[in-house]
């Protein structure tokens, strides 16, 4: 359903354009990642992406940008933020910047000497995505859900915990009700095919693939607070977990399942061409708080527990809250200290922004 509105033919109404550039490093060079440490790369399995959303109304305009990569240093993603900020035409601050929590990954997040030339050039890779997303900027409308998808991931100490299964999604639509965008939100890190050494996107890469064929638009996944998750029921000491042979037809199982689920979601969103859009930044906390019509958006550089996006959703549950972590790289076993000074300040914003 679209919400028709006066003055929507507005030239400052809502607008959406996307991008996308293949970030995979080279064959030969080192793989990394949790559990299973780095390997050199013999092959690619799938490419890895940088995927961006450019959104526009009312003469502000924000840039999302997603990778396929488990972490990026603090330098590095600052140098992103500004060449993403710089050709979207706005400000470092008005980027918002992802990862998909991907554990078959180019080690971003510490200064290795292998990629070098590679983290150097990546900042144009994304600047590119976001010049072809300001090049394709079109009438748009959005919405979003909430919903769930069970019984696919776990908390790592053990089965029956609250909280994992929460699934966000944002449909952004042209005016025929063909998908321009999609954003997924989702607690489960990407760590389903183990220590392949094949550069591959894992589960999210799949997933937005899977989208992407049936008419979704280009698909960008952020992974939510999730250093306490883990894929299927692979739990710790799980004598007989399942999906262990950790093959491709493991990651597509768990990508078609949070395809389909997003897919259903993305239907049920009212769609709304008058959309409000504010970023603002926290830095003495270090969060990003974001508004886009009715979806709201929180994230952090630091590793988060899944009760980081379980508070914000709790003192806020009348709001669809995307919460992303873990963009610094934490591995699994890095202590993620639980933030409650970030989600005190964060949850005051939003109440700000109109959450409720």
């Amino acid at each position: 359903m679209v919400l028709e509105m006066a003055g929507k033919t507005d030239p400052g109404l809502f607008k959406a354009g996307v991008g996308r550039a293949v970030i995979t490093p080279p064959i030969g060079f080192v793989i990394d990642g949790p559990e299973h440490g780095s390997r050199v790369s013999t092959g690619i399995l799938d490419d890895l992406l940088v995927r961006a959303i450019v959104l526009e109304s009312k003469g502000t305009r924000v840039v999302l940008v997603s990778l396929d990569v488990w972490g990026i240093s603090p330098a590095l993603s600052t140098a992103i933020k500004t060449s993403a900020g710089k050709a979207a035409g706005v400000a470092a601050t008005s980027v918002w910047l992802t990862a998909t929590g991907n554990a078959t990954s180019p080690p971003l997040w510490r200064d290795d000497p292998q990629y070098a030339t590679y983290a150097a050039y990546l900042p144009d890779q994304v600047a590119g995505a976001v010049t072809a997303a300001v090049g394709s900027l079109e009438p748009a409308s959005m919405g979003s859900t909430g919903t769930l998808l069970p019984d696919v991931s776990t908390f790592v100490e053990g089965p029956g915990r609250p909280g994992n299964a929460a699934l966000f999604v944002m449909a952004i639509d042209r005016a025929d009700g063909s998908g321009i965008a999609r954003l997924l939100n989702f607690a489960c890190p990407a760590s389903i095919l183990g220590s392949s050494t094949q550069w591959t996107a894992d589960y999210p890469g799949y997933a937005s693939w899977a989208l992407e064929q049936n008419g979704g638009g280009l698909t960008l996944f952020s992974q939510a607070p999730s250093h306490d998750i883990r894929p299927y029921d692979w739990w710790d000491d799980n004598a007989e977990p399942s999906h262990p042979e950790r093959v491709p037809q493991d990651v597509h199982a768990m990508g078609l399942l949070l395809a389909t689920q997003a897919a259903n979601g993305a239907a049920d969103t009212t769609q709304r061409r008058n959309v409000e859009v504010e970023i603002r930044t926290d830095e003495e906390a270090g969060i990003q708080v974001m508004q886009i019509g009715d979806a709201y958006f929180v994230s952090t550089d630091k590793p988060q527990p899944n009760k980081f996006a379980r508070r914000f959703r709790r003192d806020l549950p009348h709001s669809n809250t995307f919460v992303a972590a873990n963009l610094s790289g934490g591995m699994f076993d890095d202590k993620a200290t639980f933030d409650a000074r970030a989600i005190k300040r964060g949850t005051a914003i939003l109440k700000e922004l109109g959450a409720s």
